[in-house]
């Protein structure tokens, strides 16, 4: 479908996504839970072990989905997309420009108007709907339009591009942003219009793009042309976008389609010979049923509770969920998938990204439901610090809840409901109310069995089961006490033990902390957990009482970290080479150092990313607790991502050291390391190019590998006692 646009660089607003349904469930799979009115979230672990969660938006229903970003250049976290939004759940999106840009490789399509578009034509995704269900469609978009500037035109190569091709002319709508438009071209040159005018002449830098107008960025002998334009000088525009991945007059979105996973309700063609597609990582993606349904789907990978897939089984997963069509969305630390929890404001993440931590990315596929009345049409109770699934107190002690009563929506209600024990062996104490909404209540136990709660408010309710265990035995928290520096603080739940093994959450507040006031302070924060305060610099260690219901446990803690040396990088022999869509090469330098040197230009075209690795011919051990991993580099100037892949109790991980290493001295980068890992092995650091145009060769020098090591005192793990019988 062809669609003439005459470009007005008006704001761009966000619009709507497309459909799906459902199927089969994996090996071990949890109730589906309710998000918004059709909208479910069901988690399941297969063999591998491999983690999933889908998303499924049911025809009909009155939550629609959206493509939310801040602007092309701007990526953001998935969180802050979908709480901005009000947003109940949200995936990833298209794969990006990661190191340099932030811009999606893909064409966007926002309220079926394209902000993002290229002469060379892209595969997209397009989901539309009719009021009854979501629809998707992949198909091509391709820009074709031009600019005349003082009665000389030329051809658009693209709508706001991650790079500016040789010898040519891109128009930047107002939708790209605040990027520095350098990244995207060598030299060059870019006239800023307003009015139908050229208002600047310059270098392409960071200044943002007009509200009311346009960045035009010249390359090459386009650049030489438009170089000397005159201020005044008249500018019109012809954009024209073929767009197959939506229906003609449709309003929905799209956006990038790298790889379609299910077509016609059967496995697409997927060369299970590349790296990108073959390898095991996180991964997500969107599809839609025949029944109109939406689905969004994230598999963990690269954490040490899932390994991740393949792209062909992600397919599987797909068709397993009823997928008619469905395409991969960017995976790795990118794949990421959050969701509103009944009762809360905001979203949270619903799997481990795989970077350790909530990636920015550059949009967001989201579920948004529609406005609903203000009064509360049901009531939810959910603890503030849980432990698990269950919800458990331990006799004479407490733990606290979240009361919130809920609209038709999801959302928080006003109102303040009243909390009553139903049956069982409990105390209900109220503790005033919470910010986010409703109330919160201290549970107590009073003896071991089975008790509900229930909550109303008018005609609105919700029941809570809670089991009171044996009287606990133990006590611990539920991360390690280690703490960087001087003024630091770490937020933890203290947590119980019974006889027989079974844990919850105790209440802070009926703990005695105690802790050498030269090294921690201690207090206790309205949500039942514990803060502790670094007072003095380290590396020290120390130790943190506590004391609850006649058990008294010893929990070590540091402040701090010292470096112990994993591998110092100057002996060639210990490691070997990787490429991929590159040539590698290692040899020891002074330093003493390691060089890797690469070539990322022996695959010029072929899309993906590049990259050049150092592996160890044996796995590097690190020493259990480290909380980082340092290594001193010295670049080209070229740039380039830096990281890592560990073994993390079994399972292979990512990590970063930088998001881009441009300086040519020396400079130490530091990636932080899951907490509370058993076993953790340095595979390989690498240097990774994710765009094309500006893959090169060079070498980067790395020296110094060491693990940063809190100095806990000796003896450690927690160790709990009885101080006195229990009567």
């Amino acid at each position: 479908m062809r669609r003439r646009t005459v470009l007005s660089f008006a704001a761009v607003s966000v619009a709507g996504l497309v459909p799906l349904r459902t199927a089969a469930r994996a090996e071990a799979a949890e109730a589906a839970r309710a998000l918004a009115p059709g909208v479910t979230l069901e988690r399941s672990t297969s063999a591998g072990p491999v983690r999933q969660v889908l998303v499924r938006l049911a025809a009909g229903a009155s939550t629609r989905p959206v493509l939310l970003q801040q602007t092309l250049s701007s990526p953001r976290t998935p969180a802050e997309l979908a709480s901005a939004a009000g947003a109940v759940a949200a995936v990833n999106g298209d794969f990006f420009d990661i190191d340099r840009t932030g811009t999606p490789d893909g064409p966007v399509v926002l309220d079926g108007r394209a902000v993002k578009a290229s002469a060379d034509p892209q595969w997209a995704v397009g989901l539309e709907g009719d009021g009854t269900g979501w629809r998707g469609r992949v198909g091509r978009v391709v820009l074709q339009g031009s600019a005349a500037v003082g009665g000389r035109s030329f051809p658009l190569a693209a709508l706001c591009t991650r790079t500016v091709p040789a010898d040519a002319l891109v128009l930047f709508g107002p939708a790209w942003g605040a990027g520095d438009r350098s990244l995207t071209t060598v030299g060059g040159v870019e006239l800023e219009v307003r009015g139908g005018a050229v208002t600047a002449v310059r270098a392409p830098g960071p200044v943002p793009v007009p509200a009311d107008g346009g960045v035009l960025v010249a390359s090459g002998t386009v650049a030489a042309a438009l170089a000397s334009t005159p201020l005044g000088t008249p500018v019109t525009t012809d954009v024209r976008v073929l767009d197959d991945a939506l229906p003609p007059g449709a309003g929905g979105f799209a956006v990038g389609a790298r790889l379609e996973l299910v077509r016609d309700g059967a496995l697409a063609p997927i060369d299970g010979a590349d790296p990108t597609w073959a390898a095991l990582r996180a991964r997500s993606a969107v599809g839609w049923t025949a029944a109109g349904d939406l689905l969004l789907l994230t598999v963990e990978g690269g954490t040490a509770r899932s390994v991740g897939v393949t792209a062909v089984e992600t397919a599987r997963r797909m068709l397993d969920a009823g997928a008619l069509g469905a395409v991969m969305l960017d995976g790795g630390g990118s794949a990421q998938l959050v969701a509103r929890v009944s009762g809360d404001a905001t979203v949270t993440e619903a799997v481990v990204p795989s970077d350790g931590a909530a990636r920015p990315v550059a949009h967001v596929l989201a579920l948004v439901p529609a406005a609903a009345g203000p009064e509360p049409r049901s009531v939810v109770l959910r603890p503030l610090t849980p432990t698990g699934e269950a919800v458990a107190v331990f006799p004479g002690l407490g733990a606290l809840l979240r009361v919130v009563p809920l609209s038709a929506s999801g959302a928080p209600a006003a109102g303040v409901p009243l909390v009553q024990v139903a049956s069982g062996a409990v105390a209900v104490q109220d503790r005033g109310a919470d910010e986010a909404g409703g109330l919160r209540v201290a549970v107590r136990g009073l003896a071991p069995g089975p008790a509900t709660l229930r909550a109303v408010l008018g005609a609105a309710s919700g029941s809570l089961d809670v089991q009171v265990l044996d009287p606990v035995a133990r006590l611990g928290t539920d991360r390690p006490l280690v703490l960087p520096a001087a003024g630091s603080t770490v937020d933890v739940v203290v947590t119980g033990r019974d006889a027989g093994g079974r844990t919850a959450a105790v209440d802070a507040a009926d703990v005695l902390v105690g802790t050498d006031r030269s090294v921690l302070t201690a207090q206790v924060l309205p949500d039942g957990r514990l803060r502790l305060t670094a007072v003095a610099g380290g590396p020290s260690s120390s130790w943190v009482r506590l004391a609850a219901d006649g058990v008294v446990a010893d929990v070590p803690a540091a402040v701090g970290t010292r470096a112990v040396t994993v591998d110092p990088l100057a002996d060639p022999s210990r490691w070997t080479v990787a490429g991929v869509r590159a040539d590698a090469s290692v040899r020891s330098v002074d330093g003493p150092a390691l060089r890797l040197a690469f070539d990322f230009t022996v695959r010029p075209t072929e899309p993906g990313t590049a990259t050049a690795a150092l592996v160890a011919r044996v796995p590097l051990p690190v020493p259990r607790g480290a909380t980082g991993l340092a290594v001193s580099v010295r670049g080209d100037g070229a740039g380039g991502w830096l990281r890592g892949v560990v073994r993390v109790d079994g399972a292979s991980r990512p990590l970063t050291f930088a998001s881009r290493v441009g300086a040519t001295g020396w400079q130490r980068f530091v990636a932080d390391l899951p907490p509370s890992a058993r076993e953790v092995l340095v595979e390989r650091l690498y240097l990774a190019q994710t765009s094309v145009a500006a893959r090169g060769a060079g070498a980067l020098d790395l020296a110094g590998l060491e693990a940063q090591v809190p100095p806990l005192p000796s003896g450690a793990g927690d160790v709990s006692r009885r101080s006195r019988p229990r009567r």
